[in-house]
């Protein structure tokens, strides 16, 4: 539990003046709780005493002690009122304060994500990267709110009991209290079951996420070619092993609760036995006293019996915060100096001897490229070819400076590209992938992306004529407004390409890299496309990576790769 805390401390301390007045109302909301008791042992001994006068027909006596039951039956009412006002309030201040503190841990979370390089999310599932943001942070939510609240609460109101109990009886206190070392002792033991079970239904948890990832991502595939009954098995025998760790975890639990609800019931036996025999014997001299034994030990029933879950919810929130730290303390290898000078971007690029390694998820290294060394001058245009898998791709994403480079070293204007602010090198970059990855959200504001309050409606528009897709978007019902579904799914391949490239244009790069974003665009569209840039964009470095280089009839420079080495190299005559 040290772990768990020392994690949840900072937040502690954010949040201390709500947590410490929340702490006050449980001290209050249990001195509320136990301040009834006493009157009921008393009203217990006053009927009593009714009973007696009333069969010595002492009518004086009797009208007293009428009064005296009035006046604790109405304490035995009205404190637990207000008490239940207090522990509202107490549940409001706590609860609420773990609510805060969940909304900080997932900001930390996901901008740390944010951080990470692209290898990262290589070797991790996205699956994986949700459920850790989600199901692991709510885990560390309850601890933080109702399992902390829960164990103060018991700490406290047993304390508080066992004094109250020592002041009225010792001998039968001892007795009470006798079960309760072979509890906690029984607890430590089942909470590391708990554990160990917790941990395989939340990795179980992280497969299932990324299979339904996986699954509803490619579902047009799955359609496609009959799949479903193949997935809808697959999706059978995962949750069929998840419904059996969680069945595990559930018995684990019960015999927990079991065991708390059997102490409890062997001190009640311990009570009535032993307070009996004292009675008997005279030793206690008031039934009103054994009375109120019960009463503290049925007011420590719920605390006990939530124990149970708060060692649950400790235990699944231990695992949480290790398996949420394996992320965090994942640093970034590209992070932006902010001692690095903002320098202006004019584009001119330079690769020497780069050489770069990728990983794979059991971090099995693949040579992509190999000692590729070429320049390209400011405002000139390159186009970069070859066969799938020489590394055209991974070329675009080292001048992004997505990867840094394993071996060798990359310019720009004859500066090291980890000399540049990366922040500021990247605002020059126009990159459009492979993949034409749109967010789900309004036409306008994917192309306008991170710049929506900077970027003034016209340059939208002018993005859009340039790139060839404002006919088409002015045929939709809401125009620019007009939602896209998830990843462009409502829109063809065509559009989707078109929409990437106006969004790469908007910002007027100095480097401005195509990455195979023309294949599902026509040959006369692909040219126009490519004219409207090279005549508004003179002064911007632009590479084009493409299989096919018919559309393109004016660059500088052309490299072709194989086998992540240069093949050829040279200025157009090498083939037309």
């Amino acid at each position: 539990m040290g772990g768990l805390l020392s994690f949840s401390k900072k937040y502690f301390r954010k949040y201390k003046s709500r947590l410490c007045m929340g702490f006050i109302l449980i001290l209050v909301s249990n001195v509320l709780t136990l301040l009834p008791i006493p009157y009921i042992g008393k009203s217990i001994n006053i009927i009593k005493n009714i009973f007696t006068s009333f069969s010595k027909h002492d009518t004086r006596i009797y009208s007293n002690l009428e009064v005296k039951i009035c006046i604790y039956t109405s304490i035995i009412l009205i404190i637990p009122i207000i008490g239940g006002f207090v522990k509202y309030h107490m549940r409001q201040c706590i609860i609420t304060t773990s609510r805060m503190i969940e909304f900080d841990i997932k900001n930390e979370i996901f901008s740390h994500y944010q951080k990470l390089n692209l290898s990262f999310y290589r070797k991790n599932s996205t699956g994986d990267l949700m459920n850790r943001l989600t199901e692991d942070v709510s885990f560390i939510r309850q601890y933080i709110g109702p399992g902390v609240m829960y164990f103060i609460n018991l700490v406290v109101l047993f304390l508080m009991v066992i004094i109250q109990m020592f002041r009225i009886d010792r001998t039968l206190t001892f007795y009470v209290i006798l079960p309760i070392p072979i509890l906690f002792i029984s607890i430590y033991y089942i909470s590391i079951y708990i554990t160990k079970k917790s941990e395989e239904v939340q990795n179980y948890q992280s497969i299932i996420c990324s299979f339904m990832q996986e699954t509803f991502s490619g579902i047009q595939v799955i359609k496609s070619f009959v799949s479903e009954k193949f997935f809808q098995e697959k999706h059978k025998k995962v949750i069929l092993e998840y419904r059996k760790k969680n069945i595990e975890l559930a018995k684990i639990d019960t015999i927990l609760s079991s065991v708390i609800i059997f102490f409890i019931g062997t001190s009640h036996l311990l009570i009535l036995f032993f307070g009996g025999k004292k009675y008997f014997k005279g030793e206690i001299r008031e039934i009103g006293t054994i009375a109120e034994f019960f009463t503290y030990i049925n007011v420590l029933i719920f605390p006990f019996i939530i124990l149970g879950w708060v060692v649950s919810i400790v235990e699944r929130a231990k695992v949480s915060q290790i398996r949420i730290n394996e992320f965090l303390k994942e640093t970034p290898e590209i992070f932006n100096d902010n001692n690095l000078i903002k320098t202006k971007i004019f584009g001119k690029v330079q690769f020497k001897n780069v050489s770069f390694i990728y990983y794979n998820r059991k971090d099995q290294p693949t040579k992509t490229i190999s000692k590729v060394s070429f320049t390209i001058p400011k405002g000139k245009t390159l186009i970069l070819t070859g066969e799938t898998g020489s590394g055209k791709t991974t070329i675009g994403r080292l001048i992004s400076r997505l990867y840094d480079p394993y071996k060798g070293e990359i310019l720009i204007d004859n500066l090291s590209l980890k000399n540049h602010d990366l922040y500021n090198f990247r605002s020059k970059i126009g990159y459009v992938p492979q993949e034409s990855f749109l967010f789900s959200d309004s036409i306008y504001n994917n192309i306008a992306l991170g710049s929506v309050e900077k970027v003034k409606p016209c340059k939208v528009y002018d993005a859009a004529k340039k790139a060839m897709i404002e006919d088409d978007i002015l045929n939709f019902k809401d125009g620019y407004e007009t939602v896209i579904g998830e990843r462009g799914i409502t829109l063809s391949g065509g559009q989707k390409q078109r929409i990437c490239i106006a969004r790469a244009i908007i910002r007027n790069p100095s480097i401005l890299i195509f990455d195979d974003s023309f294949s599902a665009i026509d040959q006369k569209t692909r040219k126009s496309i490519i004219r409207y840039i090279k005549e508004d964009m003179k002064n911007s470095t632009i590479i084009i990576i493409t299989h096919d280089i018919s559309y393109i009839s004016d660059f500088d420079l052309i490299i072709v790769l194989k086998n992540g080495k240069i093949f050829k190299i040279g200025n157009p005559s090498i083939f037309f």
